[in-house]
């Protein structure tokens, strides 16, 4: 089974929150970025998970993020599984490609929770300065 795993500096807490009697702005607003990055993630397969996001401070020195962040930083992880294999492949044998060109440059909200100054308020999958965001293809079960 493919696994594939999105790591963002990008507050994509799934609050379950939709309207303001179900919670606060912030959840609100922080459930849109989930149900954004959902949205791309489904153009091209149906997903299955078993955990919603989770945020850990991490240092960013060995992870591949823009050249802009630096230090220990909140990292949301997102682990899926796509309805079959090679959902997001371009072709070329890289399995994730197009759902970087999906993804990148699509809006976000931000100053949320993150602990990043975020530029533009957009998922960055390729700049090398602000890449916010880091799309791997991985094996075995969620």
């Amino acid at each position: 089974m493919e696994i594939i795993e999105i790591q963002t500096l990008v507050d994509i807490t799934n609050t379950r929150a939709i309207r303001l009697n179900q919670g606060s702005q912030l959840e609100v607003d922080q459930n849109k970025n989930f149900i954004t990055l959902m949205q791309c993630i489904e153009l091209r397969s149906i997903v299955s998970y078993d955990t919603r996001p989770t945020n850990e401070k991490t240092d960013l020195k060995s992870l591949k993020f823009g050249s802009a962040y630096k230090g220990k930083q909140l990292v949301w992880t997102f682990r899926f599984a796509p309805d079959r294999l090679g959902a997001y492949d371009d072709g070329t044998g890289n399995k994730v490609s197009n759902l970087i060109n999906d993804l990148h440059q699509v809006p976000v909200i931000k100053n949320l929770t993150e602990t990043i100054n975020i530029d533009k308020a957009i998922f960055d999958c390729e700049d090398s300065q602000y890449k916010n965001t880091i799309i791997t293809a991985l094996q075995g079960t969620i």
